[in-house]
């Protein structure tokens, strides 16, 4: 089968799409052509890949278009064409499906519109609140209108939970039959070629900074565990617009030594810091189902995160992990204090969540579904 995979991200940019895209090429390779149209300046093709790469240094009009014209290339011959976003590369897509009349799945990870409209100050509301009844100006709800063309063009939607499906289906009109889950699966575990010896009490967390991802929450859960453990430490690898706020609130607080930001950092950097920290945090308000999460059990390392819809599809209370309210730094911080008292109940979560990645979560499963998908779209093309 000759496949398109279009993504909005590409290696060494770090984030879901560009991870995903390249294990998933690795692991299809074999089985199929495989072609990739990324907005990157990177020119390097993954193995037995072809890229086709759009530059990111226009004007965004000009970028759409230059992606447009790629993709509409790229599939001539192709079976089908799989995106991994709603915006950035979907409408591209979804256009090019209806001049070719090419079908093309979509992986639908988050709600673009609402993440705009949180990290821009332009709504407090919960995902399911914000899409019963959005808010925002014009531009996010042209976003919303974009988001649903290209989800009701697509010959089949997947996500990565049961509650975004539920939650695509009642605000886009996705219908039952084009839409299914298909879990997330971890990246392999990392041989390091470099020290990994524990640092007691180092908590890690890897994220885009953002708002709804709680790291202010975590540096204040900090200051309350620091009352007990003096020398717990936070490390946080990512970066993102909230940077310059979690610097701030990290010196209002006396915790700069305590709270080291890294930036952007390596996969191999983020294997080390699970490996060298005793626990891992998700201290976020929305998630699909957060590959983060998964992860931390291919890293074997204890994992503490929020009881939200989508999280709590893979992290099980005291079984794979512990789960806290959202928006709650006490209750992060007395779950974080229970695991440093109880390093026997740390270790066992850390076994569960290794068992339960391997049983629910593989890349056997997803690639088994995946293909599955790609094969009844290609015989039952888009009308």
């Amino acid at each position: 089968m000759k496949i398109v995979i279009a993504t909005p991200i590409y290696p060494p940019e770090i984030g879901g799409p560009a991870t995903y895209t390249k294990e998933l090429c690795e692991r299809l390779h074999d089985q199929h052509e495989i072609t990739v149209v990324a907005y990157t300046d990177v020119r390097e093709a993954f193995t037995k890949t072809t890229l086709v790469a759009v530059s990111k240094q226009r004007p965004l009009p000009i970028r759409l278009i230059k992606y447009f014209l790629a993709v509409y290339k790229a599939s001539k011959d192709a079976d089908l064409i799989y995106v991994q976003n709603a915006m950035a590369a979907g409408l591209p897509v979804a256009l090019v499906s209806m001049l070719r009349n090419k079908p093309f799945v979509l992986k639908f990870v988050g709600d673009e519109a609402w993440e705009r409209a949180t990290q821009n100050k332009l709504t407090e509301k919960k995902l399911e609140d914000f899409l019963s009844s959005p808010e925002g100006g014009f531009k996010i709800k042209l976003m919303m209108m974009i988001q649903g063309f290209v989800l009701r063009r697509a010959g089949v939607v997947t996500t990565p939970s049961a509650y975004l499906l539920e939650e695509l289906k009642k605000t886009y009109g996705v219908k039952n039959e084009r839409a299914v889950v298909n879990y997330n699966a971890a990246e392999e575990t990392e041989v390091l070629p470099f020290d990994a010896t524990k640092i007691p009490h180092q908590i890690a967390t890897t994220a885009r900074l953002v708002a709804w991802k709680g790291i202010d929450g975590m540096i204040k859960a900090l200051k309350i565990v620091r009352e007990k453990f003096p020398d717990a430490k936070l490390v946080v690898a990512g970066d993102g617009p909230e940077i310059e706020n979690l610097k701030k609130l990290k010196s209002e607080l006396g915790l700069d030594d305590a709270v080291e930001l890294l930036g952007k950092v390596s996969r191999a950097e983020t294997w080390q810091l699970r490996k060298r920290s005793e626990l891992y945090v998700l201290n976020s308000t929305y998630e699909g189902l957060p590959h983060t999460v998964l992860t931390s059990f291919a890293a074997h390392i204890p994992t503490i995160a929020t009881d939200i819809p989508g999280t709590n599809e893979a992290l099980y209370h005291e079984k794979t992990g512990l789960l806290v309210k959202p928006n709650d730094p006490q209750g992060l911080a007395e779950a974080i204090e229970r695991l440093f008292n109880d390093p026997q109940l740390a270790i066992k979560l850390a076994d569960q969540g290794l068992v339960l990645l391997k049983e629910k979560f593989s890349w056997e499963a997803h690639i088994e579904n995946l293909n599955a998908i790609f094969q009844s779209i290609v015989s039952k093309p888009n009308n």
